[in-house]
């Protein structure tokens, strides 16, 4: 069981809105999702979107524990650092292709396996179209289902 798994109890607000970014379905920032209203009941996109929050969260604690350890060991000039543990998720995801394509994978297995839709086509296409993520279709597979 991984530590994503381990977080059962976890904290997060959804909004069901059409202010989502075009062309898709929902988006994670931190613990908030927004969500458009016709996948309300979407039980595969909502869990797609959770695994965002559990990986926010878990970013955000390893930047507090690195944020503690060097206020304490080093100095308190490092005080500060505990502001940016709250974007440290969101800027590895928007900055380094390999997290983005690891938190992708891991959100999309998870939809794949809750959501019981007839094709999981679209997980391969989204994986290679929308993410920046320079996956051939073959390479998006293999990462979904191998």
């Amino acid at each position: 069981m991984s530590i994503f798994e381990n977080l059962q109890m976890l904290i997060f607000g959804i909004k069901y809105t059409e202010n989502v970014i075009p062309g898709f379905a929902a988006t994670t920032k931190g613990p908030f999702i927004k969500m458009l209203p016709i996948y309300k009941y979407d039980a595969g996109l909502l869990e797609h979107e959770k695994v965002h929050v559990r990986q926010w969260y878990a970013l955000l604690a390893i930047g507090v524990l690195i944020s503690t350890l060097l206020t304490l060991l080093v100095s308190l000039s490092f005080l500060p650092l505990y502001g940016l543990s709250l974007f440290l998720h969101q800027s590895l995801y928007k900055f380094i292709r390999p997290y983005r394509r690891w938190c992708e994978v891991q959100a999309y297995r998870k939809q794949i396996a809750v959501g019981g839709y007839i094709s999981n086509d679209f997980a391969v296409t989204t994986l290679v179209e929308k993410y920046d993520l320079n996956l051939s279709a073959d390479e998006a597979q293999a990462l979904l289902f191998d």
